[in-house]
C-alpha cells in the first residue's frame, strides 16, 4: 500500500505519521512538504519530498491524507484526486460552502473519492455511546470541546486561512449532534464570540431540540480552559460521563462513568489509537465507518455549521 500525506505540520508529525507507521500493510509513506528542496529519505519506506514537485509526477497512491491548512484543502484535493484512490481530508473539509453544496462535490462524495476526517467516530467509545443513545431514553446531552490558546503564528488565528474556533473545535460537538438529528431538530439558540485583537471567532455554543425529546447543548472554544467531554442523562436520571471524548492523548484508557441510583461504576473501553483505526478503515475501504462523511450526513453537518457561521460578527 502506498500512502501520501500532503502537509508536514505539527499535526502530521505528532499524530498522522506515528499512526501510519503502526500499520504494517503500508510499505511506502511519502510526506509532501512545501519547504523541502531536496528529498529526504527517512527510511527504506518513508521519505519527505517537495510538495509541488511531487504533485507534478505520475506517482499514484492508494490513500492521500490532506493535512494542509483548511483554506488549501480543496486545492490540494483537486490536484491529488487523479493520483490517489481515496482522499482523506483533515477537518474541516473546506470553509468554502459554495463548493461543499456544488454538484462537483456531490459527485466526489457519492463515489467515496473524498472523505472528511473526524477520528473520534473510529474509536470503540463512539460505538458504545451509540448503543447507549439507542437503548436508553436519553433526554439531555451536554458536550464541550475547548482548548487553551495555541502558538500565535498558527493559521487558526488567520481569517484568510480558514482559522477560527468553529471549524477547529466547534466541528466536533456539531458533528456529534448531526449524527443524532437526521433533520428532525429545532435550533433553540446559537451564540459565537471573539475578542478585541483577533480576526477570527474564539468560542461558541449551540442549543438544539432533537426529536422533541433530547435537549442538546454543545459548546467550544479557543483560548479557554481545556474541556473535552460528553455527558448524557436519561429519563430515569442516570448520568453517563465521558472525558477525552473527541481528542485522546496517547495511552488514554477510555471509559464511561455511569451514575445510577447514587452509585457509580466505570465501563472500561480500553486503549485504542483512533487515528490508526481511521487510516485502516480508509485503506481497507470500510466506507460504513465513514457514514458520518457520506453525502447526506456531510451536507447536514455543513448546514449546521453555516447556521452558526451566520452569527459570527467580526
Amino acid at each position: 500500500m502506498k500512502v501520501i500525506v500532503l502537509g508536514n505540520g505539527i499535526h502530521t508529525k505528532k499524530r498522522i505519521v506515528p499512526a501510519l507507521n503502526k500499520i504494517e500493510i503500508i510499505d511506502s509513506l511519502t510526506i509532501a512538504d512545501r519547504s523541502v528542496v531536496e528529498d529526504i529519505k527517512l527510511s527504506k519506506s518513508e521519505q519527505i519530498v517537495n510538495y509541488e514537485r511531487e504533485l507534478n509526477t505520475d506517482n499514484y497512491y492508494d490513500l492521500a491524507i490532506i493535512a494542509t491548512p483548511p483554506y488549501n484543502h480543496i486545492d490540494s484535493f483537486l490536484r491529488i484526486k487523479d493520483k490517489s484512490e481515496i482522499a482523506l481530508i483533515e477537518k474541516p473539509l473546506t470553509n468554502d460552502f459554495k463548493f461543499i453544496f456544488s454538484k462537483e462535490m456531490e459527485g466526489y462524495l457519492k463515489s467515496n473519492k473524498i472523505l472528511e476526517s473526524l477520528m473520534y467516530f473510529h474509536h470503540p467509545l463512539w460505538k458504545k455511546i451509540k448503543n447507549i443513545l439507542e437503548s436508553k431514553n436519553i433526554v439531555e446531552i451536554n458536550t464541550e470541546f475547548s482548548v487553551p490558546h495555541l502558538s500565535q503564528d498558527s493559521y487558526r488565528y488567520s481569517a484568510s486561512k480558514g482559522g477560527g474556533s468553529l471549524f477547529d473545535q466547534g466541528i466536533y460537538p456539531i458533528s456529534f449532534a448531526q449524527q443524532l438529528i437526521n433533520k428532525k431538530y429545532e435550533i433553540k439558540n446559537i451564540e459565537t464570540y471573539s475578542e478585541k485583537g483577533f480576526e477570527v471567532d474564539l468560542s461558541g455554543k449551540i442549543g438544539l431540540n432533537i426529536d422533541n425529546k433530547i435537549n442538546f447543548k454543545g459548546s467550544w472554544g479557543l483560548g479557554c480552559q481545556y474541556n473535552n467531554f460528553v455527558n448524557l442523562k436519561d429519563s430515569d436520571g442516570n448520568i453517563y460521563e465521558i472525558d477525552f471524548f473527541y481528542s485522546k492523548p496517547d495511552l488514554t484508557k477510555s471509559k464511561i462513568l455511569v451514575t445510577k441510583d447514587n452509585s457509580k461504576k466505570e465501563l472500561e473501553i480500553g486503549i485504542h489509537d483512533q487515528f490508526q483505526n481511521m487510516y485502516l478503515d480508509a485503506i481497507n475501504k470500510n466506507f460504513s465507518a465513514f457514514e458520518y462523511s457520506n453525502f447526506n450526513n456531510l451536507n447536514l453537518r455543513y448546514e449546521l455549521l453555516a447556521e452558526v457561521r451566520k452569527t459570527i460578527k467580526l
